[in-house]
């Protein structure tokens, strides 16, 4: 497995929690609590804020990888066979 898939499999195994955490704002209709929807609000701006962090941290990792793997030094050249000699 290459390093690229490897930490693509990480990021999506990363992700996946926070998509799941992120539920419908139901405390929007508690009657007994104004606040309801300013928290729940809030929690899932907090929530989107983490899983877009975390997004911005594995393209930043993915864009290292690539870029240290097409940085690589070019092979040294063959030798040029020369005829007659």
């Amino acid at each position: 497995m290459s390093n690229t898939n490897r930490l693509a499999g990480i990021a999506l195994a990363a992700a996946i929690p926070l998509a799941l955490s992120a539920a419908p704002a139901f405390a929007q209709v508690q009657p007994s609590n104004p606040n309801a929807a300013n928290q729940s609000m809030s929690t899932m701006s907090n929530n989107r804020a983490v899983q877009q962090d975390s997004t911005s941290q594995n393209n930043t990792t993915m864009m290292n990888i690539q870029r240290s793997q097409n940085a690589a030094p070019p092979p040294p050249p063959a030798p040029i066979p020369r005829v007659g000699r």
